[in-house]
């Protein structure tokens, strides 16, 4: 059944550990739910979270996302596992399968079958994750490997937007991370398409702000890479966006509270605040979370 109360994450993109520390601390003590990080070009975020999860106690970590076709399901679940050792069991492995235009242009990575590429990461990966052992063949991913990392397993969410990949995310992981898809497709298309228990957690980009027109300028000239992405697309089109820029939640806490209200009416579980802008914008988002209480 879905939570009464949505929860209220932080998104972070540290670019040094020590960032990171305070970010996280100061999450914990607004009493958010977890600390996302991505895998993207600021700091590892699985060394970054390894830290954060032995010195930063209470809050939950998670990945949002790492692409599946960077490792090998054995270094990852050997990574998540450790991580969940270190932290008591917080750790939430968010994990997708990236896009065409970044592995096939930035890594040279062949983009084929990503739903078949996923199922076969996942029946390597979930059992070395749970049991630590696992001997599957497939077109893709071949394992015939164990691991011996102690600790609680992880647990796991998918990166889901299309109907087969979001039925995937629901039959065999806690649920989905969503990217650039506002409350009008997470209620007609995101939630319906998931099981009644699975997780949903939006990412939201916000901007507390007295001039909203501008942050959205200058906030979507750095979200612009999303429109281009077809499945990012596809989301910004159902929502009847035309572009990034108009996803940002930018205004007074107040205007961005009705926001987030939003999200909650829709379906999702969680909502991981990615703050855009500097100063007291950052300050004016701090001071949004830490009066929520870490729900809405």
């Amino acid at each position: 059944m879905l939570s009464a109360m949505t929860k209220i994450s932080w998104f972070d993109s540290p670019t040094t550990v020590d960032e990171g520390l305070a970010n996280a601390d100061r999450a914990r003590a607004a009493g958010l739910h977890r600390y996302w990080n991505p895998q993207i070009s600021a700091t590892d975020p699985m060394v970054v979270l390894g830290i954060v999860g032995r010195e930063i106690p209470e809050i939950g970590l998670g990945t949002s996302v790492v692409a599946m076709q960077t490792t090998y399901p054995q270094n990852l679940a050997a990574q998540a596992r450790t991580i969940n050792q270190v932290s008591g069991g917080r750790f939430t492995l968010g994990l997708g399968a990236s896009h065409k235009l970044a592995m096939e242009g930035a890594f040279g990575i062949p983009w084929n079958k990503p739903y078949t590429h996923m199922v076969e990461y996942l029946d390597a990966l979930l059992p070395l994750l749970s049991d630590q052992q696992v001997s599957t063949t497939g077109e893709f991913v071949t394992h015939h490997v164990s691991l011996d990392v102690p600790g609680p397993t992880p647990d796991v969410m998918l990166a889901a937007l299309g109907p087969k990949m979001l039925k995937l995310a629901a039959d065999r992981t806690s649920g989905t991370i969503t990217w650039m898809t506002g409350p009008k497709t997470i209620a007609s298309h995101i939630r319906p398409g998931m099981s009644p228990d699975s997780w949903i957690a939006s990412g939201v980009p916000v901007w507390i702000t007295d001039d909203p027109e501008s942050a959205r300028k200058r906030g979507g000239e750095g979200l612009a890479i999303y429109g281009q992405l077809h499945s990012y697309r596809a989301m910004l089109d159902r929502e009847g966006m035309a572009g990034p820029a108009d996803m940002i939640l930018a205004g007074d806490i107040a205007t961005v509270r009705a926001g987030l209200d939003a999200y909650k009416e829709a379906g999702c579980n969680e909502i991981a605040l990615n703050v855009l802008g500097s100063g007291d914008d950052l300050e004016g988002a701090w001071e949004l979370v830490e009066s929520m209480g870490g729900e809405i």
